[in-house]
């Protein structure tokens, strides 16, 4: 609106503000058009919005069950949960598990003597506490109270709970009491009491430590927790009581109630899909409204390419199991899915593999040394030939052997830091205990350890440490605190080596860097990372292989498939992801309509505004002018009637 400074219609009597008022109403009747448009537009936007939303749900169990391992997923049963629970944390090999619990693993603890208060001194000097193979903590113990050594010992780094107990005797009820932090041999505690000038604890155990004893046949196996989870890789055990007498069986077969309700789920939010699409081409003659995205073809083209996807048979499977509809789930006149959940049990029960190949990505390779791990919607299935591998280089690990031999048990306690990680070891170790005693930090470290020739091959006495992972991204680093000049250390020595510097303190040790894998791919490039090959070209383009071979050459093939759900995964992929896919596509033309028409309307409310200003300006010179002719004329008035008055009086 203008500056200028005016007052409505007050020479000329007009109305100027309705007059603007009515002017800008006229003016503002394209905008009004524009904000109609937009609103129509808007609304279908958000249409293809919710759209968008409802293929996301559908990828995402499309996806789930486009992943061969989703079939893999087991289930673990106890016969008697009284004695054993067991669950799957992984992939454990499906079968029958019978053993007996022997004995379960306890924790040692010990106890002090009574004390007749908890303020009783106990004495100067240290208590040294060492839990297992770990490092000894010692704690200080100068001026300290029977209630002060406890909570000094709760304080320390000593994997241990110490806690004071009343016994409920006369004199002397106060007991100090030492649990270790871990169960089993391995949290067996020493206790090195050395105080003078109080009364310092003796402790005696109250429970000695033992290892959880399993019997499985002929074969005895110990571990320190009653928790086993190495013992069938990914099944855990949770052992409650021992009873030598009544064998448990464990049995880990395939979840197929899992697989049935992902399956179910498929089902739910592909019939959402369509019954959404529906509802946008609904038309109701008596009210005459329909759909918001009404007459929008691309969405009848989707239906059609959806309901295509899980009607049309699988490239590559036998006749025998290709189709959906062998499994139960079939496609009515509506464009629906309806799943009969016995007949997909019945196919889950004979035939798993049948039916993770019918919705899922698979590949079978046929050289053992070739695992299929991955593919994306770039791999084209195969059909007669599968897809040639060819290894140039096979993967190897990061390595670093000792440059001197251990012929002889630790003289002295060594401390071995591999990988950032500090192994303390105990003098009289044999070489066998030092390996075991280094793996059994494998999980920590990324390192295996083995006696190998000085090399880093065959057996002999050479310290030897492995990347556990392969490729030119692994490493090893190892030092010692102690010199290898003896045969009786580990022989390290107090000179770090790694993969790439193995030589060390005696200038001997060999070592030798990690490298990826390297070859082709139905003759085409693929690329390394550790043991995984991934093709970056043709047909196979998108194909991951794991690769154990040991050295290169010829591989055989792969024989890869891809099932419905994985299939539709691809295609919506396209439609939720792609910028050119049809809801993409749809979404972004709709705002670049919205964005046109905001600028519309902006330009429009400007020239209104200019519009009105001008008129305003207008009004107001026009108000200004007749007011100075009203002046003059009322000038002249008052002239003439001062002349006719002179006139009459003259």
């Amino acid at each position: 609106m203008s500056g200028t400074a005016y007052i409505s219609g007050l020479i000329s009597g007009l109305q100027t503000d309705d007059i603007l008022a009515q002017l800008e109403t006229l003016a503002r009747v394209p905008v009004l058009r524009l904000e109609a448009q937009k609103a129509t537009l808007s609304a279908k936007l958000s249409s293809w919005q919710t759209m968008n939303s409802q293929l996301l749900s559908l990828k995402e169990e499309a996806a789930a069950l486009g992943v061969y391992t989703a079939f893999s997923t087991m289930t673990a049963a106890s016969s008697n949960e009284s004695l054993v629970t067991a669950s799957v944390s992984g992939s454990p090999p499906p079968g029958d598990y019978t053993f007996t619990v022997q004995s379960l693993a306890t924790t040692h603890e010990v106890a002090s003597q009574g004390y007749a208060e908890l303020t009783t001194l106990v004495g100067d000097g240290t208590v040294t506490i060492t839990v297992g193979s770990e490092e000894a903590v010692e704690i200080t113990a100068n001026g300290l109270t029977l209630a002060g050594l406890r909570d000094a010992i709760n304080a320390s780094d000593a994997n241990v709970n110490a806690f004071i107990i009343d016994d409920g005797s006369d004199t002397t009820p106060y007991r100090l009491l030492i649990t270790s932090g871990s169960t089993g041999t391995a949290g067996e505690m020493t206790i090195d009491v050395s105080l003078s000038g109080g009364t310092a604890p003796v402790f005696s155990d109250l429970q000695t430590a033992t290892d959880a004893t399993l019997q499985m046949g002929t074969l005895t196996i110990t571990r320190s927790s009653n928790l086993i989870t190495d013992l069938i890789p990914g099944l855990t055990l949770d052992l409650h009581a021992a009873d030598p007498a009544t064998p448990v069986t464990v049995s880990v077969v395939s979840d197929t109630d899992a697989i049935k309700e992902m399956v179910q789920n498929f089902v739910t939010d592909f019939n959402a899909v369509i019954d959404y699409i529906d509802a946008q081409w609904d038309y109701n003659e008596e009210t005459e409204q329909s759909g918001t995205l009404f007459g929008e073809f691309s969405l009848r083209h989707i239906q059609n390419d959806l309901i295509s996807r899980v009607s049309n048979p699988i490239t590559g499977l036998p006749s025998s199991l290709s189709l959906l509809s062998q499994v139960g789930i079939t496609v009515g006149f509506d464009g629906k899915l309806s799943l009969d959940e016995t007949i997909l049990e019945s196919a889950l029960e004979s035939d798993l593999t049948g039916v993770m190949k019918l919705f899922s990505r698979y590949g079978e390779a046929s050289n053992a040394d070739v695992v299929f791990i991955s593919a994306t919607g770039d791999t084209v299935p195969t059909e007669e030939v599968g897809y040639a591998v060819e290894i140039t280089q096979a993967a190897t690990q990061a390595r670093v052997t000792a440059g001197v031999a251990q012929t002889l048990a630790l003289a002295a306690d060594e401390v071995l830091t591999i990988n950032g990680v500090n192994i303390t070891l105990t003098a009289g170790m044999t070489q066998s205990e030092v390996v075991d005693a280094i793996n059994d930090h494998s999980a920590e470290t990324g390192v295996t350890a083995s006696a190998t020739g000085s090399d880093g091959t065959g057996t002999g006495q050479y310290l030897t440490l492995k990347s556990n992972g392969y490729g030119d991204s692994t490493e090893v680093t190892a030092i010692s605190d102690q010199s290898n000049a003896t045969s009786d250390t580990t022989g390290i020595g107090n000179v770090l080596v790694t993969e790439s510097s193995p030589t060390g303190e005696s200038g001997t040790g060999t070592g030798e860097a990690g490298v990826d894998v390297a070859g082709t791919i139905n003759g085409e490039a693929a690329e390394g990372s550790g043991q995984m090959l991934e093709s970056t070209a043709g047909d196979s383009k998108g194909l991951t292989l794991l690769i154990r071979a040991t050295s290169a050459g010829s591989y055989g093939t792969v024989d890869y498939t891809a099932g419905a759900s994985a299939l539709l995964d691809d295609m919506l992929d396209f439609l939720t992801e792609s910028e050119d896919g049809m809801v993409k596509s749809s979404q972004n033309t709709l705002q670049e309509r919205i964005d046109d028409i905001d600028e519309s309307i902006t330009k429009l409310e400007e020239a209104i505004v200019r519009e009105q200003d001008r008129l305003r300006q207008q009004f107001t010179v026009m108000e200004e002018a007749l007011a100075k002719l009203q002046t003059q004329s009322n000038f002249l008035s008052s002239q003439l009637v001062q002349m006719q008055n002179n006139w009459n009086t003259g």
